[in-house]
């Protein structure tokens, strides 16, 4: 049976290796931060959405008047000192938002949904509006907070301002104005019919905005609409802090976690320190140790398996002490084969013959005879063995 190369080269093994741990590692990572990799162009009412219902627009509105702005991705304690917006939705996280009403650090801006909507087939950013007046099915998010009761329908010309900068504002109200109402709020901006459009829950610095017409995309369309956006935020943010808008309760948060710190400092060293050693570690398994081992042939070839196999029937018969007597005789006889019997001798008279060819500094044949018959367990049928072979030797004086 003829061995057969292996199928694929060294440098292709490598390769593969390679583009293993790369996958491996690539899978890790996006595994760990999938939440805050993703683009959120979904159509949602968010800070990441670009469509008319989403809130990226006041964003980079900010953003390019110099605010100090960005995302809440994470729910580890991180704290903001400036002014929070939580853009609700039906299915936000209410243990998030929990956490960032108990936060007393900065001002929180609660915007309510409005629109119901579906996407738009192929394009992932649009939307096409159903109905308007969903913000009643988010009201449950905020019972530990305040009761309150949504409604839509006001019209735009009954929306009034009140106190402080906000009279400054050229409000214009939205189409199906959504407004709010309850015992616990103190309006800041409101209609003639007493809705609140924009409520300060009593004794707390946590705002409600009832309609998100007023800061999403499609408000940002309108240039008066647009300052009249960045005047609100700027009216509720008067420290003037970072502005940062939460999508942990919409689902894009990243959760601490073992993977998560593995590829966070300080921990990210170890995670580079095991892999150098994973590394090492196949890299010196791939050359210390040579190519892999074949298995040998159930029958080997040759002369040895031959002696091989003889050696294990004897071992097997329990016979192997008889073994010795014979190699006596093999020995005697290739002495005589090798140096000759010019006398004829036979029997113990050869033996004493042969007694004088050996060197005086070894014991003579007949002594070694008789310590081979002796012997019956296998070291000392070796070491017999071994002393007939050196006499053998030294007498016929083979190489």
């Amino acid at each position: 049976m003829s061995d057969t190369a292996s199928p694929f080269s060294a440098r292709t093994v490598m390769l593969l290796v390679i583009a293993g741990i790369v996958g491996f590692a690539a899978f890790l990572l996006l595994t760990a931060y999938a939440p805050e990799l993703r683009s959120g162009r979904d159509g949602r009412a968010h800070g990441l959405s670009t469509s008319a219902v989403g809130f990226r627009g006041v964003y980079t509105l900010l953003e390019a008047t110099g605010a100090d702005v960005g995302y809440l991705r994470t729910d580890d304690g991180t704290r903001n000192t400036g002014l929070t917006i939580l853009t609700l939705e039906p299915g936000s996280d209410p243990d998030r938002i929990a956490a960032l009403i108990d936060d007393r650090w900065g001002p929180l801006l609660i915007v309510l949904p409005k629109w119901m909507t579906f996407p738009v087939q192929g394009e992932r950013d649009r939307v096409q509006w159903v109905d308007a007046g969903i913000g009643q099915t988010v009201a449950y998010l905020l019972s530990d907070l305040a009761a309150i009761s949504v409604s839509t329908g006001e019209t735009a010309a009954g929306a009034r301002l009140q106190s402080g900068m906000l009279n400054q504002i050229p409000f214009r109200a939205p189409e199906n104005l959504q407004t709010i109402s309850g015992r616990d709020l103190s309006p800041l901006m409101e209609t003639a019919k007493d809705g609140f459009v924009l409520a300060n829950v009593h004794d707390t610095q946590i705002y409600i905005l009832s309609d998100p017409d007023l800061i999403n995309n499609q408000a940002l369309a309108d240039p008066e609409r647009a300052r009249a956006a960045l005047m609100l935020l700027a009216e509720l943010n008067p420290n003037d802090g970072p502005y940062r808008f939460d999508l942990v309760a919409n689902g894009f948060g990243g959760s601490r976690n073992l993977l998560t710190l593995a590829f966070d400092p300080p921990f990210l060293a170890l995670t580079l320190c095991l892999l150098a050693a994973a590394l090492l570690a196949g890299f010196q398994a791939i050359y210390r140790f040579g190519p892999t081992l074949r298995p040998p042939r159930a029958i080997a070839f040759g002369k040895r398996a031959l002696v091989d196999n003889s050696a294990e029937l004897l071992r097997l018969a329990r016979r192997e002490h008889l073994s010795s007597e014979r190699y006596v005789a093999m020995t005697r006889e290739a002495a005589v084969a090798a140096i000759g019997n010019p006398r004829q001798l036979d029997g113990d008279a050869l033996d004493r013959w042969l007694d004088g060819l050996g060197p005086k500094t070894m014991p003579p044949f007949t002594a070694l005879a008789r310590a081979a018959e002796r012997a019956h367990n296998r070291q000392d049928i070796r070491d017999a063995a071994r002393a007939l072979y050196d006499w053998r030797k030294a007498v016929t004086h083979e190489g």
